[in-house]
């Protein structure tokens, strides 16, 4: 009976260790195409993120020589202009000016105007500021000479341009380069002959495949443009939700100690709680600005 038992019980025990081996082997069959598959998804991944870089840059390839072939196809264009072109509009900009009010430096927004004027010439592009304002904007002039060019069709190679920039004071401007796609605006209009509306107000950089650039201050210029009375305040593609910081005050002993914390909302919503009426627009190509600015 013992025997018996122990017989049966060491048969039991090779079927056990005959069906655990069988088990690991399988697992090891299992783990070995598992490490297999693993090493062919990550190669096809691998391959899956350099055919999307590749594909990037080819794209940013063509943009760049899409861009290239604009800008010499209007300087060749501009090289055949015949006469000059005369015309004149002026247009509300807004940049930002630091302000130091003791030990503590704070921006503001600050409104200007920009006059074109088109005069028969050689093609110079001139400007003017008054009173003293530190301001670099040639480039962004010239910019916007080239969009105008590709926008109209006319050649300004016969014409000067002289872009007047006026300030209610001495001013020095942190961030001249965001008056550009405003510029352009006043520009195409006076190539055209058209009103501009003075309460279109607006803020961003001009490219020279006509697409308006982000830029800084976008609250400090909205505020400003509301305060002279703006219907209406155009930013950039994507600019229309900006962070405002929030004062919070800390009771420590006799010392109260503030700090700024970080609120993200609508630029329009912003100007809302102001009890400001201005409306709040995003454009991604200067077109669609002009549009709302013409009289």
């Amino acid at each position: 009976m013992s025997e018996s038992f122990h017989t049966k019980y060491d048969k039991l025990l090779i079927v056990s260790l005959a069906l655990n081996l069988i088990l690991l082997a399988s697992l090891g069959v299992v783990l070995a195409q598992h490490s297999a598959l693993r090493t062919q998804l990550n190669e096809i991944t691998e391959s899956y993120q350099f055919l999307r870089k590749e594909m990037n840059m080819t794209q940013s390839q063509l943009a760049y020589y899409k861009t290239q072939a604009e800008h010499y196809s209007n300087l060749v264009r501009s090289g055949n202009a015949t006469t000059g072109v005369t015309g004149r509009s002026t247009v509300h900009i807004v940049a930002v000016k630091m302000v130091q009010t003791g030990f503590q430096a704070v921006y503001e927004g600050v409104v200007m105007t920009a006059a074109i004027e088109l005069k028969t010439g050689e093609g110079r592009i001139l400007v003017n500021t008054q009173p003293r304002i530190g301001i670099d904007i040639q480039t962004s002039a010239r910019t916007a000479a080239l969009v105008t060019e590709n926008l109209t069709g006319v050649a300004l190679s016969k014409t000067d341009v002289i872009l007047t920039i006026k300030a209610s004071e001495d001013v020095d401007v942190v961030d001249g380069s965001s008056a550009g796609a405003a510029i352009t605006v006043a520009m195409l209009a006076a190539v055209r002959g058209q009103g501009i509306n003075t309460t279109v107000y607006m803020t961003g950089t001009i490219n020279s495949d006509k697409t308006v650039g982000p830029v800084g201050g976008i609250v400090e210029k909205a505020l400003a443009a509301a305060k002279n009375g703006a219907s209406c305040f155009i930013v950039p593609k994507g600019q229309g939700m900006v962070i405002i910081y929030v004062p919070r005050e800390t009771h420590w002993g006799p010392w109260v100690i503030i700090t700024y914390d970080q609120q993200r909302m609508k630029l329009q919503d912003y100007l809302t709680q102001r009890s400001y009426s201005t409306k709040v627009l995003e454009v991604g190509k200067v077109e669609e600005a002009y549009g709302q600015f013409i009289a």
